[in-house]
């Protein structure tokens, strides 16, 4: 800390005196930034492991653990008990030298009241915390499956950019020899022309989709190489939705930590009224020799103005909150379990709708239908729009996968629980 004093005119000896003992009592406070993070990255990088990286390397969660020490620390405040005060009256003409010492005892036994809700206090914090790791675990796994799905994205891209330029070059030569017209040529070459432009854009959305999971991992400021595992296997949910709601309500650490919040409130209600009453224990002296005089006594706070009507109620008002507060949770957890396992389910059946039926009919038609243009008996355009049918259903199971494995991950979030909790042995595969 740095402080800079312009004097424009003198200063009395007592303001010197004061500016000196402030002067002195300022302290520089050293601010250490925390260094870039030495967790190692694996070449191969799982959902799972990505999920342990960002719960130990995460700098926004990091900061949120840190409520946990001010929790502590609060909790160490409730402990503690005030410092007594000590009051000397000079001497001055017949005056005689008097102290007093005065000392608040309501502390001792308002002490543990405030301990028990400081303690609450840091219970609730816990539940809280750990509801923000779940939501780290589920952002992690759905940048893991955004990854995924771009650099599928990509890939089908260059396949589809190859693929037509082979059908620009065959439909050139087949021009020349006079089986096609020009207009079929001219479609071809632009169709290439697009392919080839979606190709090269395809780089910059993994990319995109990189920093963002690099984010997630703590690991934006620094250097870290890493390709991601296969698809993982999906475990099929083989609970009811009535059970999966049921587990969800007895695991969610928020729905925990807003019973504890109506803990707290309900605790500083008491301690509200408890705070109205106060009382000092007082030893009062005064005089020297002969004319000593010593004596205990006590200064008590009569509550006939103010009788803590104004704390009360604030306790009050912040209880009926904590206890709509859960409400609105407890209906928030029921509405999303329901919500996630629906587009679970939904997202399962398209996939394998996809894989077993739709797929392998646009494939047998795109094979028909270019051995029948390669032998003169369609034009090209039908071999274009089977092409173009079978690409878009392609990646349409590129993204079907992509909502499987985000509603996954939204669904274990939404529970609270691990996948072992509320999936059976059936594996959906990549």
């Amino acid at each position: 800390m740095e402080i800079r004093i312009l004097i424009t005119e003198p200063l009395s000896p007592f303001v010197a005196a004061v500016a000196l003992v402030m002067l002195a009592s300022c302290k520089s406070i050293p601010v250490e930034i925390p260094a870039a993070s030495s967790l190692p990255v694996p070449d191969m990088l799982t959902d799972e492991r990505a999920a342990r990286l960002a719960l130990e390397n995460n700098a926004a969660f990091l900061e949120l653990m840190a409520d946990l020490g001010i929790a502590e620390a609060e909790f160490i405040q409730a402990g503690e008990l005030p410092n007594p005060g000590l009051a000397v009256l000079f001497p001055l003409g017949p005056k005689q030298l008097e102290f007093a010492a005065k000392l608040p005892v309501e502390a001792l036994w308002l002490r543990p009241k405030r301990e028990s809700v400081a303690r609450s206090n840091a219970d609730m914090i816990a539940k809280r915390l750990m509801q923000d790791g779940l939501d780290l675990v589920r952002d992690t796994k759905i940048a893991c499956a955004d990854l995924r799905l771009a650099e599928r994205k990509a890939q089908l891209a260059k396949e589809d950019a190859a693929l037509l330029a082979n059908f620009a070059d065959l439909a050139g030569r087949r021009e020349e020899a006079g089986d096609i017209s020009e207009l079929e040529v001219s479609t071809a070459e632009t169709d290439a022309l697009q392919a080839r432009i979606d190709r090269d854009r395809a780089p910059t959305d993994v990319k995109i989709a990189r920093e963002k999971l690099r984010n997630l991992l703590g690991f934006s400021a620094q250097r870290a190489d890493f390709t991601l595992a296969k698809t993982p296997g999906l475990l099929r949910v083989d609970r009811s939705e009535a059970s999966l709601v049921k587990l969800a309500l007895a695991a969610r650490p928020d729905l925990r930590a807003a019973e504890l919040a109506m803990e707290v409130e309900g605790k500083r209600f008491g301690l509200a009224q408890a705070e109205v009453f106060k009382v000092a224990a007082i030893f009062d002296s005064n005089g020297f020799g002969s004319s000593f005089e010593a004596g205990p006594g006590l200064d008590v706070t009569l509550p006939i103005f103010n009788n803590g009507e104004g704390a009360k109620a604030l306790a009050d008002v912040r209880f009926r909150k904590a206890a709509r507060h859960y409400v609105s949770v407890r209906d928030q957890i029921a509405m999303e379990v329901r919500q996630f396992y629906a587009r679970y389910q939904q997202a399962g059946r398209d996939l394998h709708a996809m894989r077993d039926e739709l797929l392998p009919a646009l494939r047998r038609t795109a094979n028909q239908t270019e051995d029948a243009w390669k032998g003169g008996e369609v034009t090209y355009l039908y071999v274009l729009e089977s092409n173009r049918r079978l690409q878009a259903a392609r990646l349409r199971e590129a993204e079907f996968l992509a909502d499987l494995q985000r509603a996954s991950a939204e669904l274990e979030r939404s529970i609270g629980a691990s996948s072992a909790m509320v999936s059976g042995k059936g594996v959906i595969s990549s």
